[in-house]
């Protein structure tokens, strides 16, 4: 039996409507499992990367502080009674060190000023493509007292300010640089002499630019001797404007 063109041409019709819709369901799904693979794969790399930060950051605030407790008593901790000065000191090097968007969560499990122990536990949670994601990561430092002194020495730096020039800006150049041994404490005779001198300032005193500590204390010749040496140190020259009667 003869089939009608009309028929034919009907069904014909259909058939390329049904395979194009076929076609436009097929590149719909495909579309969205790319979407979502490109979601899952950016939303791993996320993770690892504020992994990464975090563990990073937990290892250099904690060097950091058992380091400034141990060897650099700059924050004078009393060893005995100075756990909290010591968990905010960690907490705050910790903040400064991270550079991303995340919510911050920090837990002290343990401290031991006087053992030199820090037990952290450390949360992260940031926003991703689809809600929030959260990393942890905790860290234990235990840190022994140095016992042998360093081979290595530690190079101790003053930095003081060249007078200005015509079309030129004020730079800092190094006033003085010594060196001392691992572990000793400095002292009124190492402090430069000379050269302090600025036209319209009083000098005040010595701030430390390394290691950074955040605090802005002025050394001088009554309480240079507060600071021990455990790495190198840089120091920079603090000026007053004098008053003008």
């Amino acid at each position: 039996m003869k089939k009608h063109p009309v028929m034919s041409a009907g069904w014909g019709l259909i058939k390329k409507k049904g395979e194009g819709m076929k076609n436009a369901v097929i590149g719909f799904f495909m579309i969205v499992i790319l979407v979502i693979s490109l979601a899952a794969i950016q939303t791993a790399e996320n993770r690892t990367t504020r992994k990464n930060e975090l563990d990073s950051s937990l290892s250099e605030a904690m060097e950091q502080s058992m380091k400034i407790l141990t060897v650099n008593p700059v924050y004078h901790i009393e060893k005995e009674s100075g756990s909290d000065e010591f968990t905010a000191d960690f907490i705050q090097g910790f903040l400064m060190k991270t550079t991303s968007n995340s919510e911050f969560t920090v837990e002290i499990l343990n401290v031991d000023v006087e053992k030199g122990l820090l037990d952290v536990r450390a949360k992260a949670r940031f926003r991703q493509i689809i809600g929030y994601g959260e990393v942890s990561c905790r860290k234990t430092v235990i840190l022994e007292e140095l016992e042998e002194e360093k081979e290595t020495p530690c190079y101790i730096s003053f930095f003081a300010e060249k007078p200005a020039k015509e079309k030129d800006t004020e730079s800092s150049y190094v006033l003085k640089k010594i060196s001392v041994h691992f572990g000793d404490r400095l002292s009124a005779a190492m402090l430069p002499e000379s050269g302090l001198e600025k036209k319209g300032y009083i000098f005040r005193g010595w701030k430390m630019t390394k290691p950074v500590n955040g605090i802005g204390i002025l050394y001088g010749n009554e309480n240079i001797n507060t600071l021990c040496v455990g790495d190198d140190m840089e120091f920079q020259a603090v000026y007053e404007q004098e008053e003008v009667l």
